[in-house]
């Protein structure tokens, strides 16, 4: 009988133990004191590392290559404050790992690149997140509308890069999901990034 039990309960541990570690990678909305060291060891351990390898791990490049969104989240938002810090010689005070986090309560933030034939080729742009089966609409759209020139070589006819902000409610979404950013044109043309929360703090 104990044999029986013995060979029951060791996949059920190892189980248990893939279902939890699978769980604990996920986009934290409320980060802990150890997630809180973490993100803030995390920005001053690469003060000197590029913007794009130091967001990386929340970043989603489109196929042209060129166009890019990144999630805006509490560690990662709370990390690039102390590397900003850490380049200036500097920790955070308590009153900044407060509040920094606090920029992204609730939502899901997104910042996105874009490139276009105008200077305000985004201003009738609307985003929508594909979550499941739901389309979730954003709370705050900013379009920029004074995207300044940009060289990408001969083969890419466009030439001003916008900076565009769409932020959504994160109570629809599970923090270990996978969501689709869609960027509409009046045209209806798509752009989609796609982003596995899973694999994101």
């Amino acid at each position: 009988m104990d044999k029986m039990i013995r060979k029951f309960l060791f996949p059920l541990m190892v189980f248990l133990f893939f279902a939890f570690s699978e769980k604990a990678n996920a986009v934290h909305y409320s980060l802990s004191e150890e997630q809180i060291s973490q993100a803030i060891e995390y920005g001053e351990n690469n003060k000197d590392t590029d913007y794009f390898t130091f967001l990386d791990e929340w970043m989603t490049v489109a196929d042209d290559g060129y166009e890019w969104a990144a999630l805006n989240t509490k560690f990662s938002i709370l990390a690039y404050e102390a590397k900003q810090a850490a380049l200036e010689s500097r920790k955070l005070t308590q009153t900044e790992i407060i509040r920094f986090p606090l920029e992204v309560e609730d939502i899901l933030s997104f910042h996105v690149i874009l490139y276009g034939n105008s200077s305000d080729f985004t201003k009738d742009y609307h985003a929508v997140l594909l979550y499941k089966n739901k389309s979730i609409q954003p709370i705050i759209e900013q379009n920029d509308t004074h995207a300044k020139p940009a060289n990408l070589g001969v083969r890419i006819s466009t030439s001003y890069r916008a900076i565009c902000k769409y932020d959504f409610p994160n109570y629809y979404v599970e923090p270990d999901a996978e969501v689709i950013l869609v960027i509409i044109s009046p045209l209806n043309k798509e752009r989609m990034f796609v982003f596995h929360l899973k694999e994101m703090r």
